[in-house]
């Protein structure tokens, strides 16, 4: 029964707004869904470099088995002193004089087995700003993978709002187009009327063939039409992320269109502000300026603290690894001294500030480039908005026309031509009008784009 019912659920068509599009898309976009993943391996990162503010502290355990035990040898003589000597003599009434006495040891100095186990301590107590630069290069990592996923998400509302105009584009053309063949149709099956009953001056038999054609090329227009608005709206339903198989039926509310009082200025302000491709610049800017201090540290020494506590065990009971020495512990420090390493590290400095100076470079370029498109954009919606107002008005009055052409086509008081001619021009009048205002609209999209925000 659910299976049932989950398949008549979703076979039927749906029906969304545009906001109610925007939102299915967001939800459904894998490159959103990458760019989260991202943003988790650099949360990760952050998190390793913060680690560099601890200390390391390593358990070790060791253990060896020798070919046979440590032997110590020795050869050679011992050289007694004056007392020895004096005491020998005496010992033997002057008889022997004895200066040295033989040295020949061999002495087990360890055994085979051995295990050593220690607890190692370093920790960094200053690295000439290397750490903490890297730390906030890994936290700048972070902000660039936010940074990707807001971009991603602009592209996605935009993608979504091009397809949704789009095919709102379409579908009333579509709709016009076979309003169109409708009412050419009916002037056709009229013509026919006034031809075969000989009763209109007007009508001749070359007449009725071009309505015919004309009735042709309308349709064709339709098929075509037709297609379009199919296509479109399955890169909608792609665009959404829904299946292939989906239906779909985008609903568009034409409220009043209001004119686009944007201060070029303030768009250009707020798209330095938010624009994803400028923050991006920014934060790679704020990179290069760590990055060129992480260059630096190689000026300075780079000192850190040492410990180690251990227990040794040895299988030979005796030997240099006494009871107090199978327990030890040190603690130190090392400093390392950067000397001279023929300026590599000045020039790998000097590296870090060209490409800084780079990143400026095309921030700069990045920022013009942006400003120019925000200014066309604007242009263009002025523009269109204006033609929006001139058509809407000519929509009218090629209406009247049509309708007043088809009238007196009907008591023969107007030629074909007329008919014809004021059926193409209200079909042209609202198909422009239409192309203004997905115009107009898909301007404001852009500019939202580009500011990186919904302009209100």
């Amino acid at each position: 029964m659910a299976l049932l019912c989950s398949s008549i659920i979703f076979a039927q068509t749906k029906e969304f707004t545009l906001k109610e599009a925007i939102n299915i898309a967001l939800q459904n976009n894998h490159q959103s869904k990458i760019s989260k993943v991202a943003l988790e391996i650099a949360n990760a990162q952050y998190n390793q470099a913060l680690s560099a503010n601890y200390p390391a502290i390593n358990a070790m355990v060791v253990g060896q088995r020798l070919k046979e035990d440590v032997v110590f040898q020795q050869r050679g003589e011992f050289a007694l002193s004056p007392e020895m000597v004096g005491l020998f003599s005496q010992l033997s009434g002057g008889a022997v004089s004895i200066t040295t006495t033989p040295a020949n040891i061999d002495t087990t100095a360890l055994g085979r087995d051995t295990v050593k186990g220690s607890l190692n301590l370093l920790y960094p107590l200053f690295t000439g700003g290397k750490i903490s630069s890297v730390i906030e290069q890994a936290k700048l990592n972070k902000l660039l993978a936010m940074n990707t996923i807001k971009r991603n998400d602009l592209t996605v509302v935009y993608d979504i709002k091009k397809y949704f105009y789009g095919y709102v584009l379409t579908n009333e053309l579509y709709e016009i187009a076979k309003s169109t063949l409708d009412r050419m149709n009916y002037v056709s099956d009229l013509t026919k009327q006034f031809y075969e009953s000989g009763s209109s001056l007007n009508v001749k038999k070359t007449d009725y063939l071009s309505i015919q054609v004309t009735v042709a090329l309308i349709e064709s227009i339709v098929a075509k039409i037709e297609a379009n608005r199919f296509m479109v709206k399955s890169a909608l339903a792609n665009a959404m992320g829904l299946a292939w198989d989906s239906e779909i039926n985008p609903k568009y509310t034409n409220n009043e269109l209001l004119p686009p009082e944007y201060s070029l200025s303030k768009l250009v302000q707020d798209a330095y502000k938010t624009n994803s491709d400028i923050r991006k610049m920014d934060i790679a800017l704020k990179i290069s300026k760590e990055q060129i201090k992480e260059q630096k540290a190689g000026h300075y020494p780079s000192v850190a603290l040492m410990g180690e506590l251990s227990h040794t065990y040895n299988s030979y009971e005796f030997g240099y690894l006494s009871d107090d020495k199978e327990n030890s512990w040190n603690v130190g420090f090392a400093a390392e001294i950067p000397l001279f390493d023929g300026f590599k590290t000045t020039n790998m400095v000097n590296e870090k500030k060209l490409e800084k100076k780079k990143l400026y470079l095309l921030q700069d370029m990045l920022k013009e480039g942006v400003a120019l498109q925000i200014k066309n954009e604007l242009n263009n919606a002025l523009l269109g908005f204006k033609q929006i107002q001139t058509l809407k008005k000519a929509k009218k009055l090629a209406r009247d026309s049509r309708e007043l052409n088809i009238r007196g086509y009907q008591i023969d008081a107007i030629t074909p031509q007329k008919v014809i001619e004021s059926q193409y021009i209200e079909s042209y009048v609202k198909a422009d009008y239409l192309k203004y205002v997905h115009d107009y609209l898909l301007s404001l999209a852009k500019i939202d784009n580009l500011i990186g925000k919904e302009v209100k």
